[in-house]
């Protein structure tokens, strides 16, 4: 559910304000909305330390794991050491690919002095490098002689030497700054450098768990500074508003009588900008970590859907993936990483093991293990014959049918969910009408894409449906400022009918994984069939072709499966995802401010 809000107002004297919002931010429940406009300057300086350690961080996370050092320096230190080295490394990489390209584009010509050429140059004699087709060599001009020093695929790469005006018809290469040796060596200079920083890097990343502590105190110096910007002040006082839980109330209340504040709290209006704060069952909470990864979250005065959101995504993702054998995988990974990170964040996990246990009784219940055609009877007993029987047209079909139910299954539950929001508004009298819409587009499909006939009774309950939204899709008191909606009325019952049929894609995609896993199986049985060293080569094309699959399922399930939730779902139940996510005043991190642990020594 979304938790309910007060909007509170916190005054005191300006000489207490540091201390109030120190308080406020051990109390750790009031979200901050600006009294004023802070000045950009001011909160680009205050943030810039926390962005700089947020990229040191970034650095060292993607570097092996190391134990940290006996003697930390100063997590300051960390970060300007690492952006320093991390600029550098960039630079050496681009110089090294220019050296490269440099070495590439001269090494058919082999090893020379440039500067000798030009002092011959100098004297008369004159040294140019051309390239043409080596099967269309151009005649030398007379007094010069051409030789040809290397081929690079079908150009050949040859030195004009004689009077300095003697030329070719051809491309002509100019000559190279410096000597192919010159450029080795340079090369060499730059990896050995690059090397030494990836080494000093790798000892540093001994310092990421420091280094994360010191991110999470600046990122609480850096909402501290943004709070203390977005206070009001007159004459000798000082406010600040934001929004804190219903529950918490009492506790501000408590707060304030401590600290001597003035506290105001109210209903919010229609035109505040609530934050949103989702307070769901352990079960259902998993799901979150989907939405925070998205970024997406409902509106205050909106409704929370992460139940139905977690369960159809987890059928869609069982669907999209649809293999036992994957599933299993996941589930394994899913172990092997939490035995590693014991201290990350349990959601993801909950979730991935949620999605891997329907992936595997999806794949179980369709006789599908890594796409192997013929499985042994006891991994066989669960599979349905109406999903995955010896008539594959019958079962094809069934599957699609199980597509558009799910389909209109889904949007039905959107429409009865904002009908019963609408209470006893005339409005919900259209809610059902889309319903009843709903369901004829669902038999239009399976008449259509199936070949089943159009059942009549579905014709009056259309009727009846469409006049409902007709009538009561507006209210009266409306009609003049959305009369449009009316006019679009066609092309909105033809969306309904887009919406049915786009759930065919959890068939789509489904079908196409299976078939790429069944082709890598195939390609690794064919290696495999002439035995030997070849077994090795094929058990690495099925292990690579597999794990390609599996990684595509995967962008499948954020793609198709996410968007059935926050795009066709969302947009018949009328969610539009407008919501702040409820970020309260709080501290994140204990111990030393991060400002006060710098000025330390080593």
């Amino acid at each position: 559910m979304i938790v309910p809000m007060r909007k509170v107002a916190v005054l005191c004297q300006s000489k207490d304000s540091d201390e109030t919002l120190g308080r406020l931010r051990e109390l750790g429940v009031l979200h901050v909305t600006p009294a004023q406009a802070a000045a950009s300057g001011d909160l680009d300086a205050a943030r810039k330390p926390l962005d700089q350690a947020r990229g040191a961080l970034a650095v060292l996370a993607a570097l092996p794991e190391r134990a940290p050092p006996t003697s930390l320096p100063a997590p300051a230190h960390v970060v300007g050491r690492v952006q320093q080295l991390s600029t550098e490394r960039k630079d050496l990489d681009a110089d090294i690919t220019q050296l490269e390209a440099e070495h590439a584009a001269q090494a058919p010509f082999g090893d020379f002095d440039p500067e000798q050429a030009r002092a011959l140059r100098a004297q008369g004699v004159g040294l140019r490098l051309y390239q043409f087709p080596a099967k269309k060599a151009p005649t030398a001009p007379p007094g010069a002689s051409l030789h040809i020093v290397g081929q690079a695929g079908s150009t050949a790469c040859a030195v004009l030497v004689g009077p300095p005006e003697a030329s070719l018809t051809a491309r002509e290469v100019p000559l190279p700054p410096r000597s192919l040796a010159a450029i080795t060596r340079a090369r060499t200079d730059q990896a050995a450098r690059r090397d030494a920083i990836d080494g000093e890097l790798a000892a540093l990343a001994g310092a990421r768990a420091a280094l994360a502590q010191h991110v999470a105190r600046l990122e609480d110096e850096a909402q501290l500074h943004e709070a203390r910007a977005a206070m009001g002040t007159a004459e000798s006082l000082t406010w600040i508003t934001g929004f804190c839980p219903e529950v918490a109330v009492p506790a501000v209340h408590a707060a304030a009588a401590g600290g001597g504040w003035a506290v105001s709290v109210r209903e919010p209006s229609a035109d505040d900008v609530v934050p949103t704060k989702l307070e769901s069952k352990p079960w259902v909470r998993q799901v979150h970590a989907v939405l925070e990864m998205v970024g997406i979250t409902p509106g205050y005065a909106e409704v929370d859907v992460s139940a139905p959101f977690l369960l159809f995504l987890v059928l869609f993702a069982a669907m999209l993936i649809g293999d036992a054998g994957y599933g299993a995988l996941i589930l394994l990974g899913v172990f092997l990483a939490r035995r590693k990170f014991p201290r990350a964040p349990a959601q993801p996990f909950a979730l991935l093991r949620t999605v891997g246990l329907a992936t595997v009784v999806w794949g179980a219940i369709t006789g599908t293990y890594f796409a192997i055609l013929s499985v042994p009877p006891f991994l066989d007993w669960m599979r349905l014959e109406w999903l995955a029987g010896s008539d594959k047209v019958a079962t094809t079909k069934n599957v699609m049918l199980l597509c558009f139910l799910i389909g209109a299954v889904h949007i039905t539950v959107a429409h009865l969910w904002a009908a019963l929001r609408c209470g006893k508004a005339l409005t919900a009298l259209a809610q059902l009408g889309w319903i009843a819409s709903t369901w004829c587009m669902f038999f239009i499909a399976k008449t259509m894409v199936l070949g089943d006939p159009f059942p009549g009774f579905m014709i009056p309950v259309t009727i009846a449906g469409v006049g409902a939204i007709i009538l009561f899709m507006t209210p009266v008191k409306q009609l003049k400022s959305e009369w449009f909606n009316h006019v679009m009325l066609p092309l909105s019952l033809v969306s309904n009918f887009v919406d049915v049929v786009s759930y065919l894609r959890l068939f789509a995609v489904g079908t196409a994984g299976v078939a790429v896993a069944s082709s890598f199986n195939d390609m690794a049985a064919r290696i495999g069939a002439a035995g030997g060293i070849n077994l090795l080569f094929a058990a690495l094309v099925a292990i690579f072709g597999h794990t390609l699959n599996l990684l595509l399922c995967a962008m499948g399930v954020l793609v198709h499966g996410v968007r059935l939730n926050t795009l066709e779902f969302s947009a018949h139940l009328g969610l539009q995802w407008s919501g702040v996510p409820y970020r309260p005043l709080q501290r994140r991190a204990g111990g030393t401010p991060a400002s006060d642990l710098d000025s330390k020594p080593n």
